[in-house]
């Protein structure tokens, strides 16, 4: 695919992803939708008509865009995504250059073989079983007008069961459809995969007698006769209600059977159930369709699951299970054996979708099920799936569907807990084509060329002699690793994270240092002026010990002074030039680049630091190194920076003290922090006073006031008249916070009031108190940063944890690990574990894998397990071109089409 044709691409892909977003609401709210759909499909057609099989047939609906309802949009929208996901058939004709390795090459459509038939209900997967209809290709435009090429001869596109829209499955009308298109459900594929959250065993029927005799809250099954039936419409609700009471003279039969056996409406009642008490119950169905009252006539029999629930000493139920119906004088199920089927032994929950009955959505994924299981495919080849010891993914999906009959009540459990053998093949497709992306992504950037900066003989004595303190074991360890990756002609890509304090600015001194005696340069950037002033300020003294030139460039330096420095970086005379986003200015060019050095590298897109990374002298690509105080958890190193060679500092420097942490509540607990804040300012330190929000004005939605940082001050400033309270926080503009900041780092103010602003921030060694209203609203990660401002000049600190009272049990968690430890990477797993991924990073840090099925606390050795294969798929298939793995780049390529795994992190 030439550069063009890709770019075309993209351009369609764009509006396709800002309808797909929440649900495909997109359809609705993006203006001009339809036109800019054909515009940029039109684009890829004139550049390459044959590229995208089935594109111009989708374009000739697109051209009737604005007489489709929202659901039929919805569904071409999905039908546009699925398209782009696949590969070309034939390559186009006209190719600009070779594709990169990581680059999938064309295939044809459904050529591979599938060997698993997974059976749901009975009833075997395959063509027996249903499908799609075939549906007949409309020509393209230009053929019709008889201007297509002569050797035009591609046979009809194979219809893809798979995407078929919902409606196409019996039982579902377009009512029905819409409501499953509102959770975004569009196609027969999203209920294949929209698998159960919870299993219910209803092996066991009771008779009503003994389900009268249970203890409310527990699940029943039991089975009923009807003794009325009624639909009620009252203050705008619409209700079944049926009564109950207890199938009689009912006696197991010789060898088990069942005389009175039932069938009919979803199963066979089970057999053998002797009822001799007589009891009643009152069940109410809620938000179901009209009808439901005829399907269950007096005299009828019912076979029902639910919670038990009690009122004045009867028997009541709300919306159970129906798992089987008999109507009166019905024949039994044994002189009707293919009347229908037995009903499930494993009752499968699926997640609820507004306005659809459970039910009938059980019975919807249970037929998409039987009709395309066996065309399911997520990329996992059958020869790893052997080794890795797991099942098919078809068998995986009808096994979540419908488990076996027999499941053992370990089985049920192992259901309920989502860590099942099918949980597991689930997880582990997803995590695998994660590896395989990583592992392309890292594979590509190591193709590239760098110059290597060589290790000195002289440099681990002049390193000792430009730092006035020794270098702990971690910090010898992580610069030893820096040097040897930076010695290569490969470009470096490296993470050096390490918990505030821990020396990450002496590791990346000495990886500038090795660059600079191989006559490279190193650009430094922070996310603010006032960081990269302490960058500039510790580095000034190391570097004139060992002879560096280095100077500092932000967007406040003076005009005249700025293009001197920006001479002095173009002419390669400086060594180390340090700065903020300034630095991806145009005008700032260096003669030699050499390393690149980006602070708390989460502030920065992936465009910014691409930016800085491509400002190179054309002789090869610069070294990577990014920090992070932020200590991440091994899984997310491995996923969301996967791509990225990681070094750890897990040691801090001798002499650094633990802050005293405590958590305090109420009016008492803000006087107590008052009473601290004044001794210690008394004594000549400093204090930091954190709040959740800027203004008193800032809940929104929120029931409960929560403290904030403008209010804040003027108590501060009442409850300490003598102390210099300052304000800053992220409403305020750069120049002023930073005006703020300095004045409390250098003494002129006592005490600063701010938000989360200074998570990030500059050291203040006189700071030794740190107090954070309403605790309980905040990440542990962001705790532990807060807590990292202070205690930095090695003397007691203090860290005071309020809040209000009544936290949450998840918030008591967070404040009990901080008590608990001060260990950065014990509190990143915890809040890994409570917070997930996504918020622990930021819901805009690019690379956090969203995944449906993987669990990155709980698989750890899976997803280990997963890289480990899928490293060895590429070993023997750096192109990923045999025909066993065609499927994994399909699965590639839809992964990258819906960004479920997102942007480069680096």
């Amino acid at each position: 695919m030439d550069a063009e044709l890709k770019r075309r691409v993209e351009a369609l892909r764009r509006p396709l992803e800002l309808a797909a977003a929440d649900g495909f609401t997109g359809v609705r709210t993006v203006r001009g939708l339809g036109h800019a759909l054909r515009a940029a499909c039109d684009g890829v057609l004139a550049r390459a008509a044959d590229t995208i099989a089935g594109l111009d047939a989708w374009r000739t609906t697109l051209g009737r865009w604005e007489q489709l309802d929202e659901q039929q949009q919805a569904v071409e929208v999905a039908r546009g995504m699925r398209l782009l996901a696949r590969l070309p058939r034939t390559a186009p004709a006209v190719r600009a250059a070779p594709e990169p390795t990581f680059a999938l090459p064309p295939l044809p459509s459904g050529s591979e073989s599938r060997d698993v038939q997974p059976v749901v209900h009975g009833v075997a997967n395959g063509a027996a079983s249903g499908g799609a209809r075939p549906r007949s290709r409309v020509r393209d435009a230009h053929v019709a007008a008889g201007d297509a090429p002569a050797d035009r001869t591609d046979p009809p596109e194979p219809p893809d069961p798979l995407a078929a829209p919902t409606h196409s499955l019996p039982g579902i009308g377009p009512a029905f459809a819409e409501k499953l298109a509102e959770k975004g459900l569009i196609t027969v594929e999203d209920l294949l995969w929209l698998v159960p959250r919870r299993y219910d065993d209803v092996r066991d029927a009771r008779p009503l007698a003994e389900v009268a005799a249970m203890a409310e809250g527990q699940r029943a099954t039991f089975i009923a006769r009807v003794a009325s039936a009624r639909m009620v419409f009252a203050r705008g609700r619409r209700w079944a209600e049926v009564r109950l009471g207890s199938v009689d003279r009912r006696k197991p039969s010789a060898g088990g059977g069942d005389p009175d056996g039932f069938a009919g409406g979803a199963g066979v009642l089970p057999r053998g159930i002797d009822v001799t008490v007589t009891a009643t119950a009152l069940v109410r169905w809620f938000n179901v369709f009209a009808g439901i009252d005829k399907r269950m006539p007096p005299g009828s029999q019912v076979a029902l699951s639910g919670i038990v629930r009690k009122r004045g000493g009867r028997l009541e139920l709300a919306n159970p299970d129906i798992l089987a119906i008999e109507l009166p004088g019905e024949p039994a199920a044994d002189s009707a054996p293919d009347a229908a089927r037995p009903p499930p032994a494993i009752l499968a929950r699926y997640p609820d979708v507004a306005g659809v009955p459970p039910g009938r959505l059980r019975t919807a994924c249970a037929t998409a099920c039987v009709r395309v299981a066996a065309h399911a495919e997520d990329g996992v080849p059958p020869v790893v799936e052997a080794a890795a010891g797991l099942p098919g993914v078809a068998e995986a999906l009808a096994r979540l569907h419908a488990p076996p009959p027999d499941s053992s009540p370990d089985d049920i459990a192992a259901l309920n807990r989502g860590d099942s053998r099918w949980h597991r093949r689930l997880a582990f497709g997803e995590l695998f084509a994660l590896g395989v992306a990583i592992t392309l992504r890292r594979r590509e950037r190591r193709a590239d060329a760098a110059v290597p900066c060589p290790r000195h003989p002289g440099l681990a004595g002049a390193l000792s002699a430009a730092l006035p303190f020794t270098l702990t074991g971690a910090q010898r360890r992580a610069i030893d690793e820096i040097a040897g990756d930076v010695a290569r002609d490969v470009p470096m890509n490296r993470l050096l994270q390490g918990d505030v304090g821990a020396g990450k600015t002496a590791v990346a001194f000495a990886a500038a240092l090795q660059a600079a005696r191989a006559g490279r340069q190193t650009a430094v950037m922070a996310p603010t002026e006032l960081l990269a002033e302490q960058h500039a300020e510790t580095w000034r003294g190391w570097a004139r010990a060992v002879g560096l030139r280095l100077d500092l460039v932000t967007a406040s330096t003076p005009r005249g002074v700025r293009a001197s420095l920006l001479a002095l970086a173009a002419a390669g005379e400086l060594d180390v030039l340090i700065g903020t986003h300034a630095l991806l200015a145009e005008a700032v060019g260096f003669g030699a680049l050499g390393l690149v050095v980006i602070d708390e590298q989460h502030r920065f897109g992936v465009a910014q630091r691409a930016r800085l990374r491509d400002k190179g002298d054309g002789q090869g690509a610069p070294h990577l190194l990014v920090m992070t105080a932020t200590p991440i958890p091994r899984t997310l190193a491995l996923t969301a920076y996967g791509d990225l060679d990681v070094s750890v500092l897990d040691e801090l420097p001798p002499g650094r003290t633990p802050v005293a942490t405590r958590v305090l509540s109420g009016a008492r607990g803000t006087a107590a922090a008052y009473q601290l804040i004044a001794d210690r300012i008394a004594a000549g330190e400093r204090a930091y006073l954190v709040y959740p929000k800027v203004a008193p004005d800032d809940d929104g939605d929120d029931a409960r006031t929560w403290k904030d940082a403008t209010t804040g001050a003027a108590e501060v400033a009442a409850a300490l008249p003598r102390a210099r309270v300052g304000l800053v926080h992220g409403r305020l503009d750069g120049a002023e916070r930073d005006r703020v900041m300095r004045a409390f780092k250098t003494g002129a103010l006592d005490a600063l009031v701010a938000t989360t602003v200074i998570e990030v921030g500059v050291d203040v060694p006189a700071a030794t108190v740190m107090v954070v209203h309403d605790a309980d609203r905040f990440g542990l990660a962001q705790l532990h940063q807060l807590r990292g401002r202070v205690g930095r000049g090695g003397g007691k600190a203090h860290c005071l944890l309020l809040t209000q009272g009544g936290v949450s049990e998840d918030a008591r968690r967070r404040l009990d690990a901080m008590i608990a430890t001060h260990d950065g990477f014990r509190i990143a797993e915890e809040d890994l574990a409570q917070r997930g991924p996504g918020e622990l990073l930021g819901p805009r840090q690019a690379g956090v894998p969203r995944l449906r099925f993987g669990d990155l606390q709980q698989h750890t050795e899976l997803l280990l397990e997963a890289r480990r294969h899928a490293e060895a798929v590429l070993d023997a298939d750096p192109d990923l071109a045999r025909p066993a793995h065609a499927a994994l780049r399909r699965a590639l390529a839809r992964r990258q089409a819906r960004s479920v795994y997102g942007a480069e992190s680096g």
